[in-house]
């Protein structure tokens, strides 16, 4: 053991650069670092040498990385530097030549605006997609190191994070997994654990309380949050805000908590504190690390070295009082290429001896081994479509459609993972002999999620990101504003998630305002790569849920109502899955008016149609507009001509529905505390009020040219 000296916590009002010289610093950097005047205040990390070169190259790095960008957060990979090398070097389990691996240990920085320091650690011990060139395009347009970890672009990176309080609740979701698939398949097959982390920013969202007490709750003995306890904020010391007992807090929670007083002079109680967790199989584990922000530079320990580069002077100063040359940059030395070699290939043989154990696996068990091969690559089961219910004579509500879905697939598709957000008895979310996901139960497939909307959508990007589990969630549509920030990061993250989301509409009833969404669809609407489905009977139902699920890439909200609607005598499944078509044909060649509606209120549209007396009317039902608009152009104008005039009927929101009609039949205000009869009346959705605001479309255009809204321009 030898001990090295390296720069401490420098006062970030002494100078580092002579005064006369600030005027240099754009230009040659080896002129400026000989004129870089050092402060030899140091202090020693008691470790191998290398080590501790090892630790500094990473803060190099990073720092390199912001500064060629213009742009980034330096602060925490200089601090969190020593947590990143121990946890790559030592700790983890991961095969950089197959990231994708099954039994990786699974990493969230849940911090994704420290992504350098991720970035640097992903190049080091050898991922493809994270070369020296790709450190240099950092935060530049179609590189692989983006300036938040985003997970379809570069491997080694799980989930997409910038978010605060998304990645580690993702983390949550990833150990439910992990418990689940190991009480299913087996340890030696299934058998690693997932470490995050995390700042006080994290730790602040609202989400991130609700899945770690969930956790909690959960007894998720192979989560370990690392938390880089700095004490600094954007707005400054965390004083200004947030001064609660975070360790206690953890514990009430019914977590594992230690705390790592320093990292910067050893890393040998990091290495004890992470064995201990490890060695708590009944909690999850957090260990809060007191580290420095932007540990090395002029700006140590304050909020200025956060989100900005250190600036060129800063950089050099910082390498030289690491022992690195600072008139390089993004430069790794030899020994420090050999050390995470030696890793990537201590990493690559103990993937290869898992490799072995899946062989025997596949041999004792190959009905097992066969289904979870399926079930990572993302594929269904052939059968799982058969018997959906079709449409009965009687009216029922789609959210029991929803449930008799559930009850035909859930038995076949053993990945089928979610539950409800304490809503379970209104939501009909617990499917045909499913047990509960439990601390004492890990097999069960039905998730309590408690009253955590947020926390419950982000869990599910979590156990999507795992591998091998297709979840689903739900809660009242209204209450889907408490989770959109989630919601938001499926789409991003190309993660088919399926919500159910019931009570759709003014037609929830006495419960009021407060619970009927009305803007709810057009803002779920609005997120890209997200399909919203609003079903008007049970055969659109079913194809709701094939929608959802053979999705792979975008995920699904399924809008259900509370009460009864009436089935369509011309509803098919088969049609729906094209997102809109005719449910009732006009009688002779050109109807007069097409009435365009979703959900409920397409039943309405047909009533009202037969009260147009002497008019040809087209009724067209719209489950999902994100669906139709994928489809031909020519399939799309044999629904909506656009010449036609077109009056949209939907009970929410009018605005986006421009797009199809010349005029929108909506709601523009809040609900109403009524039962629902009177609540569609108030506001105008009946058959005869329907019929009366089609006349009035038609008689408009009697007189006027009718616009053909297919005639737009393409840009």
């Amino acid at each position: 053991m030898v001990t090295q000296s390296v720069n401490t916590e420098l006062s970030p009002h002494e100078p580092r650069v002579k005064k006369s010289k600030m005027t240099a610093l754009n230009g040659d950097l080896t002129k400026l670092s000989n004129d870089i005047v050092m402060d030899h205040s140091t202090r020693s990390l008691a470790g191998p040498e290398l080590e501790l070169k090892c630790i500094n190259t990473i803060r190099a790095l990073s720092a390199d990385m912001i500064q060629k960008a213009k742009s980034g957060h330096p602060g925490a990979p200089l601090g969190c530097a020593p947590i990143a090398h121990l946890l790559w070097s030592e700790v983890m389990q991961y095969c950089p030549s197959d990231a994708n691996w099954w039994n990786r240990d699974r990493f969230v920085l849940s911090n994704g605006h420290a992504c350098a320091l991720q970035y640097s650690m992903l190049h080091l011990t050898g991922y493809s997609d994270v070369q020296m060139k790709d450190l240099m395009q950092f935060r530049q347009m179609g590189s692989t190191t983006p300036g938040h970890p985003e997970c379809f672009l570069t491997s080694g990176v799980e989930v997409c994070t910038g978010p605060l309080g998304q990645g580690i609740s993702n983390a949550v979701g990833m150990a439910m997994a992990e418990s689940h698939l190991q009480a299913t398949y087996g340890d030696k097959i299934m058998n690693h654990s997932t470490y995050v982390l995390c700042g006080d920013g994290c730790l602040q969202e609202g989400v991130a309380s609700e899945a770690c007490s969930l956790a909690g709750h959960l007894g998720l003995g192979k989560l370990c949050v690392l938390y880089d306890d700095n004490q600094i904020t954007i707005d400054g010391s965390t004083d200004l805000s947030f001064t609660e007992n975070v360790p206690q807090r953890f514990e009430s929670y019914g977590w594992h908590v230690q705390t790592v007083r320093d990292v910067t002079g050893s890393l040998n109680d990091l290495r004890k504190a992470i064995k201990e967790a490890q060695a708590c199989s009944d909690k999850p584990s957090l260990i809060c690390v007191k580290t420095q922000i932007g540990y090395g530079s002029d700006k140590v320990g304050t909020a200025g070295v956060h989100g900005a580069p250190l600036g060129d002077a800063d950089i050099i100063q910082l390498k030289q009082g690491a022992g690195l040359d600072s008139t390089e940059t993004f430069c790794v030395d030899d020994d420090v290429k050999d050390f995470y070699k030696s890793v990537q290939t201590r990493v690559e043989a103990e993937k290869k001896k898992w490799d072995q154990q899946w062989q025997d696996y596949q041999r004792s068990c190959p009905e097992k081994a066969a289904a979870l091969q399926r079930r990572f690559s993302g594929e269904l089961p052939d059968d799982i479509f058969e018997d959906l219910p079709a449409n009965s004579e009687k009216s029922d509500a789609t959210r029991k459609c929803s449930q008799a879905c559930l009850n035909v697939i859930g038995p076949k598709l053993p990945e089928l993972m979610g539950g409800s957000a304490d809503l379970t008895p209104s939501n009909l979310t617990a499917f045909a002999g499913c047990e509960d996901f439990q601390k004492n139960c890990p097999e069960g497939r039905y998730i309590r999620f408690g009253v955590r909307e947020h926390a419950m959508s982000a869990i599910c990007n979590g156990l999507f990101a795992h591998g091998a589990i297709r979840p689903y969630c739900a809660t009242f549509l209204v209450f889907s504003g408490y989770a959109l920030g989630a919601i938001r990061v499926s789409a991003l993250s190309k993660f088919p998630v399926l919500y159910i989301m019931t009570h759709d509409s003014i037609g929830l009833g006495e419960d009021g305002p407060t619970h009927q969404p009305i803007e709810t669809l057009e803002s779920l609407r609005s997120i890209p790569n997200l399909n919203v489905v609003r079903p008007a009977d049970a055969n659109e139902m079913a194809a709701a849920y094939r929608m959802g699920l053979e999705s792979k890439k975008t995920p699904t909200v399924i809008c259900c109502t509370r009460g009864g609607v009436a089935p369509l005598e011309k509803s098919c499944g088969e049609k729906a899955l094209m997102g809109a078509y005719i449910v009732q044909k006009e009688q002779t060649e050109s109807p007069d008016c097409v009435l365009l509606a979703t959900g409920s209120e397409v039943s309405l549209c047909v009533e009202a149609a037969k009260l147009c007396k002497g008019k040809n009317i087209r009724v067209v039902s719209m489950p999902c507009q994100e669906v139709f608009l994928a489809q031909s152009e020519d399939y799309q104008q044999s629904i909506l001509p656009g010449n036609v005039p077109t009056l949209s009927v939907e009970a929410s929101a009018v605005r986006g529905w421009d797009r199809f009609a010349h005029a929108c039949h909506g709601i523009d205000e809040f609900g109403r505390s009524a039962p629902a009869k009177h609540n569609f009346e108030y506001f105008g959705f009946t058959p005869s009020a329907i019929a009366e605001k089609a006349q009035r479309v038609m008689d408009f255009y009697d007189t006027t040219p009718v616009p053909n809204l297919r005639n737009r321009p393409m840009i």
